[in-house]
């Protein structure tokens, strides 16, 4: 009896293993999946290069086509306190997450249905419907941070999430030359509008796929407790978590810094233009070169990342956004522009990777989503305004005197991580605390 009693019991928990292993491998394929889809659905829905030529034929202002590029930053800082809010009471943040989204994408769908029908019958609105859907799609980007970190932190183990991501992000930017190859196809092909509703409308079919990701997530609940967060008491919070932890406190300082260098990546295909007359065969080299860097950079930053500690990513990142501008700003040739942007492509694309998993190890658990959120609202305030005032310095002074001061940021941001709280560069998930308990 004893004996069958330990067979059953031996059986019982190697079924639990075995259901759990199960379990962890599908969640881990979908999550690999989530930035494979992202990357190469958002090429097709581009602010830098899908979007603004768009708005040109539809007779958009210049004024208009910037304010189309800001509402990528006044969106998400708008519906951060909101996002942050619902994620921490929500005990299963996958399923919410994925509502979320597919009500921003099928909403923005229903825009890319009706473009030729705007286009025809009332063209004088076709700029303004755009901003319209654009700017209610950008409000929900809001929630991207605080509900994905969320996510990630539980399902996914701490020592796995830097490959997951810089691999899925590798297949991610891949996938996106074939994406840029078939835009440029459509565009030839098919007369306007009707090729950008072909275009927007891959992209967000692309993403709605993304979305269902995270509807089949398996995941434990969380116990929540619903605390309201209105912006006075968010803007309040902001403060206090800086000042009662320093760890915190110090990676938001790093993360400021170092998205403030990276400014600078934005203006050097300008300042090739401009003090090289860079012609589109040039131009065009920056696109390679950025996909290319982005494809072995996420790979090696996410072993880096897992093996010892997405600090050590950030410290890196930085380094390599403050070298960039240092040699812009001193070796005045077109090959120093290329260097320096591909750095600064890497730097970009390590703190895209790090700068939130590094949050994850200097937060408290029930409130993930909210410091998270507190993160991506300062470092988006602090990068959106050197952004704006980088034109103004450009076209008073040079590029100099901006390359001058994100190179100055990026020693700043590199000697903050490198002297920041070493105790919590890989942290150690639960499941693992649990098999070893």
């Amino acid at each position: 009896m004893v004996q069958d009693t330990g067979c059953y019991i031996r059986l019982e928990y190697a079924n639990t293993r075995m259901n759990r292993v199960n379990k962890d491998t599908r969640n881990y394929i979908l999550m690999f999946f989530d930035p494979v889809t992202y990357v190469a659905a958002m090429v097709f829905i581009s602010i830098n290069a899908v979007i603004p030529n768009f708005l040109n034929e539809l007779g958009a202002s210049a004024f208009q086509i910037s304010f189309a590029s800001a509402l990528c930053g006044i969106g998400p800082f708008l519906s951060q306190p909101l996002f942050a809010q619902t994620a921490m009471g929500k005990p299963l943040k996958s399923i919410s997450f994925a509502r979320i989204l597919y009500v921003q994408r099928f909403l923005f769908l229903l825009y890319v249905l009706f473009i030729s029908l705007i286009n025809r019958y009332f063209p004088s609105l076709s700029v303004t419907a755009f901003l319209t859907f654009w700017g209610i799609f950008n409000i929900f980007v809001g929630c991207y941070s605080p509900f994905f970190m969320s996510v990630i932190s539980k399902v996914i183990p701490g020592n796995q999430r830097g490959r997951l991501s810089g691999f899925a992000n590798a297949a991610g930017n891949i996938l996106a030359l074939g994406s840029a190859f078939l835009i440029g196809v459509i565009l030839k092909k098919f007369l306007f509008p009707f090729n950008y509703t072909l275009i927007f409308g891959i992209g967000t079919l692309l993403l709605i796929l993304n979305a269902m990701t995270f509807a089949l997530i398996e995941e434990e609940p969380d116990e929540t407790k619903k605390k309201a967060i209105n912006y006075f008491k968010y803007i309040r919070e902001i403060p206090h978590a800086l000042r009662t932890n320093k760890g915190y406190a110090a990676t938001v300082m790093g993360n400021s810094f170092l998205v403030i260098s990276n400014v600078a990546l934005a203006f050097y295909t300008l300042a090739a233009i401009r003090n090289f007359d860079a012609g589109p065969e040039q131009i065009a080299l920056f696109t390679g070169i950025g996909v290319l860097v982005n494809i072995f950079g996420s790979m090696v930053f996410g072993v880096i990342g897992d093996w010892a500690g997405h600090r050590y990513v950030l410290l890196i990142s930085a380094f390599f956004s403050a070298l960039a501008s240092v040699l812009v700003s001193s070796i005045h040739s077109l090959i120093t522009i290329y260097i320096g942007f591909a750095l600064s492509s890497l730097s970009t694309g390590g703190y895209m990777l790090s700068g939130g998993m590094n949050i994850i190890n200097h937060s408290p658990k029930e409130q993930l989503p909210l410091y998270v959120s507190m993160n991506t609202m300062i470092t988006l305030t602090a990068s959106s305004t050197v952004t704006l005032l980088a034109g103004a310095i450009i076209d008073t002074f040079s590029f100099t005197p901006l390359f001058v001061f994100t190179a100055l940021c990026g020693v700043i941001s590199t000697l903050v991580f490198y002297g920041s709280d070493k105790t919590k560069d890989i942290v150690r998930s639960n499941s693992e605390d649990q098999l070893l308990s």
